[in-house]
């Protein structure tokens, strides 16, 4: 019994030498009361950056995020990385030690300062004016695929809704311009979901409704997209009523009825002329006569259509001797 207290023993004592030995990083969120070393490479590099030694001051920086990322100082040091980057013309890591502000300093003042310099890039960017490099020598555009990747990680970490918005209102505008119609009208409509009371907000659910109209032109859907614009145009009116737009709004839904119209006399055409289906003629011409209040001319037309479709039917069942 002897020999077995003395074995449990001499265990404990190994396994708490293996914890105090393999002590590990303290939970996330927790920072170092103080960190005498980490303050005083911050002023090392704040005086190489005072003096224009930027990437002296980029070295000295590297090492206190690396070996001293929970000093009270760290938050401070990744954002100068950061401003430090952008000066030397790298948008990407400058955009990455941002967002190591962002992912991990949440509770640090610096947290929407990192946010605003992501979003400022990003809409630089979106905007032709940022450029990359290709082999080091010549000025590109910056890819799509890179540019979208910051928007929408502004939009997802930012605080205020008015950041958010603002990155998404820059998302939306990048994709339209670059010929992305559905991506674009979707990102406006989350714009208008999740910050109705942006100002961005009524130029989106506008933009949105356009966009779907004009897809009727590029043969995408036609009657979904078009019935799709006409709540969009409804929406506005119902959630702006005293927008400047609102009359633009109006007269859009009604168009977007109009043209809806227009796309059921062609379908009931098509089964006259073409399918000699003249049940379901008959059936799309009579919906559009209902609807002759947002189109009497189509309706007129399908008055005439009509009484072709009912004869056709007509002779086609009728017994033959």
């Amino acid at each position: 019994m002897r020999k077995i207290k003395m074995l449990m023993a001499l265990l404990g004592a190994a396994v708490l030498a293996m914890c105090s030995q393999n002590e590990g990083p303290l939970p996330a969120g927790r920072v170092q009361a103080t960190d005498t070393k980490a303050d005083a490479l911050l002023a090392q590099a704040q005086r190489l950056e005072a003096s224009g030694k930027h990437s002296a001051a980029r070295s000295v920086l590297t090492q206190i995020v690396t070996d001293h990322d929970l000093a009270p100082c760290a938050p401070q040091a990744r954002m100068m990385l950061g401003e430090i980057e952008e000066k030397l013309g790298d948008p990407r890591e400058a955009f990455r030690q941002y967002g190591k502000v962002v992912e991990g300093y949440q509770s640090s003042e610096l947290y929407a300062k990192a946010l605003n310099r992501q979003l400022a890039i990003g809409t630089a960017a979106a905007s032709g004016k940022l450029k990359g490099r290709v082999l080091w020598l010549w000025d590109v555009p910056m890819e799509e695929g890179k540019v979208v990747e910051w928007l929408q990680s502004v939009i997802k970490n930012a605080p205020y809704a008015d950041m958010s918005a603002t990155a998404a209102s820059v998302l939306g505008n990048y994709l339209l311009k670059r010929g992305k119609y559905d991506e674009a009208a979707a990102v406006y409509k989350k714009l208008v979901e999740d910050y109705p009371d942006s100002p961005y907000a009524p130029g989106a659910q506008l933009m949105m409704a356009k966009l779907w109209a004009s897809s009727h032109t590029r043969g995408d859907n036609n009657l979904v997209n078009l019935d799709r614009a006409r709540e969009a145009y409804e929406e506005f009116t119902l959630l702006y009523p005293n927008h400047k737009d609102v009359g633009t709004a109006r007269s859009g839904a009604k168009e977007m009825q109009k043209l809806m119209v227009d796309q059921e006399l062609e379908v009931g055409r098509y089964y006259l002329e073409r399918a000699r289906e003249y049940g379901p003629a008959a059936f799309c011409f009579e919906s559009v006569i209902r609807q002759a209040d947002a189109n009497p001319e189509a309706a007129q037309k399908a008055k005439q259509l009509l009484a072709r479709a009912q004869a056709a039917l007509q002779s086609s069942t009728a017994p033959k001797s």
